[in-house]
C-alpha cells in the first residue's frame, strides 16, 4: 500500500474523531470514515501482521515514514492521542470493524491514561488494537538501558535466593524498550555496544532483548509477538544462575562434564519462566530452545517443540556474543560477525529470519568503526536502507588520528570524498564504543 493510502487511513480516523465532537453517537459522519478505515486496514493487514502509527517529536510517523504537516492535516488525531498520553496505535491482523469503532470512541471520549486506559481497552473487548502509553516522565534510552540491566540483575538475584522472579518489572521495562525501538531504533541499538566484561551476563541479556525487539519489528510481527521476543531475549540466559561462575568464566576449554552442565541452562531457564506469572508459552519456548539450531542440532533435544520465532533469540544471541570480548574469544567487528553468520544460513539459522536481520542491521551495522578515504576514523550511527554502502557516521578522529572533541555527523551519501576504505578494530583505535554511545544518548536528551 502506498504512502497516499496510509494518509487516507489517517484522514479517515481524524475525520471520525472530529465528527464525534459535532454529531451524536452513530451519526453517519462518524461511521462512514470508520468503515473506510476498516476496509483500508484490512487490505494493509493482508500483507502485514501489524500496522503502526506513532507520535515522534509531535509529528505523526506511519511505518517509519514521517508525515509532513501532520499537525495541520490531522489535528484531532494528534490532540486525542496526546490527551490520552498515547504515543502509538498498533493495528493487528484479525482486526474487527467494531474494534475500530470502540477504539475511536475511547480516543474521543473522557481522557484516560496509564492503567485506566489499559483496563478500558480490555473492558471494551479490543484485542487487535494496542494503544501504547508514554511512560510518565519520558526518559532517554540510556536510562531505559540501565534500568533494563537493573531488572535482569534483580531477576537473577531472586532466582539465586530461591524465589520466583516477579514478571511485572520485566514486562514494564520491555514495554519501554519497545517504545524506544519504535521511536528511534538506531539510538537504542547503539547501546548494544556496551559490553561490560565484569557484568557480561546482564549486559548481554539486555543487548539480546534490544536486538530481538528490533528484529521482531522488522519482521512485521504483531505487538504481542514483539513483546514476547523482547522478554524472551531478556530472560534467555536466566538458567545460567544454576551454573557455577567458575564454569561460565573459565578461560580454557571445558571438560565434558562442565560442558554438559552449561547445556542444562536453557532447560533450567524455561522451568523458571514457566513458574513466573503472566509469561506466555512462546517466551518459555524461546528460553528453552534458543540453542537449538535451524538444522535441529544444538541443545537441548526438543526439536519437535521449537516455535519458529525462537530463531529471533537464536540469531540475536549469536550476533551479540560474536561482537563481545569473552574469556575464550576476541570480539569480531559487526561486519565480520554478519559475514560469519551468513555462512551458517540454512544450518544454524533460518535463512528468512537471518536475511531480515542482515537487512535490518545493514551492510555496516550501528557501532561499526570505519576508515574513510580522507584518513579520518568514523563510527556508524545509522544505516541508510536505500543506500547501504553509505551509512550516517560520526567522525571521531581527524586525518592525523587526533580525537575530535565534537564528533562530526556526516551522511556518506552526501559526501563522496569520504568513501569507506576499511573497517577498523575499536581496540586499536583508542576509543571505547560503549562510552561513545553513552555520550550520544546523553547528548540526544539535551
Amino acid at each position: 500500500m502506498s504512502m497516499i493510502d496510509f494518509e487516507e487511513i489517517l484522514k479517515n480516523i481524524n475525520a471520525s474523531l472530529k465528527s464525534k465532537k459535532l454529531y451524536p453517537v452513530g451519526h453517519p459522519a462518524t461511521l462512514t470514515p470508520l468503515k473506510k478505515t476498516f476496509t483500508q486496514l484490512t487490505e494493509v493487514l493482508q500483507d502485514k501482521k501489524s500496522f503502526a502509527l506513532a507520535i515522534v517529536n509531535e509529528a505523526l510517523v506511519v511505518e517509519d515514514d514521517l508525515i509532513e504537516d501532520s499537525e495541520t492535516l490531522y489535528p484531532d488525531l494528534l490532540e486525542n492521542m496526546a490527551a490520552m498520553n498515547v504515543d502509538a496505535i498498533v493495528f493487528e491482523r484479525g482486526l474487527k470493524e467494531d474494534e475500530i469503532t470502540k477504539a475511536v470512541d475511547l480516543l474521543g471520549g473522557e481522557p484516560l491514561q496509564g492503567d485506566s486506559l489499559v483496563k478500558a481497552v480490555e473492558a471494551a473487548g479490543i484485542t487487535h488494537i494496542t494503544l501504547k502509553s508514554i511512560p510518565v516522565g519520558k526518559r532517554n534510552v540510556l536510562e531505559i538501558y540501565n534500568d533494563a540491566v537493573g531488572a535482569i540483575v534483580d531477576v537473577m538475584d531472586e532466582i539465586r535466593m530461591g524465589k520466583i522472579p516477579k514478571a511485572e518489572p520485566v514486562n514494564s521495562i520491555v514495554d519501554e524498550m519497545t517504545t524506544a525501538v519504535f521511536e528511534d531504533a538506531n539510538a537504542i541499538m547503539g547501546l548494544t555496544m556496551i559490553k561490560n566484561y565484569d557484568n557480561y551476563l546482564f549486559n548481554h541479556s539486555v543487548n539480546v532483548s534490544i536486538l530481538c525487539l528490533s528484529l521482531a519489528k522488522a519482521m512485521g510481527l504483531s505487538q504481542h509477538e514483539i513483546h514476547c521476543a523482547g522478554v524472551g531475549g531478556l530472560l534467555h540466559d536466566v538458567g545460567k544462575t544454576g551454573v557455577s561462575e567458575d564454569i561460565i568464566r573459565k578461560p580454557g576449554g571445558l571438560s565434558s562434564e562442565e560442558w554438559e552442565k552449561i547445556k542444562e541452562h536453557p532447560t533450567m531457564g524455561s522451568k523458571i519462566v514457566n513458574k513466573m506469572e503472566k509469561m506466555d508459552a512462546l517466551i518459555e519456548n524461546m528460553v528453552l530452545a534458543h540453542h537449538v539450531k535451524y538444522d535441529c542440532s544444538g541443545y537441548p533435544n526438543v526439536t519437535d517443540k521449537v516455535h519458529p520465532l525462537t530463531q529471533i533469540v537464536t540469531i540475536s544471541d549469536a550476533y551479540d556474543a560474536l561482537t563481545t570480548l569473552r574469556v575464550y574469544q576476541k570480539p569480531q567487528d559487526p561486519v565480520e560477525a554478519v559475514k560469519l553468520m551468513m555462512t551458517l544460513s540454512g544450518r544454524h539459522f533460518d535463512p528468512a529470519t537471518l536475511k531480515t536481520f542482515v537487512d535490518m542491521v545493514g551492510l555496516y551495522p550501528v557501532g561499526t568503526m570505519l576508515r574513510l578515504a580522507t584518513g579520518e576514523t568514523a563510527i556508524v550511527i545509522k544505516g541508510n536502507p536505500d543506500n547501504a554502502p553509505c551509512p550516517v557516521v560520526k567522525v571521531v578522529h581527524d586525518e592525523d588520528g587526533n580525537t575530535l572533541d565534537d564528533p562530526i555527523e556526516v551522511d556518506l551519501r552526501e559526501d563522496p570524498d569520504r568513501n569507506i576504505v576499511a573497517t577498523v578494530n575499536p581496540a586499536t583505535a583508542n576509543i571505547e564504543l560503549a562510552d561513545f554511545f553513552e555520550n550520544e544518548a546523553r547528548e540526544s536528551d539535551k
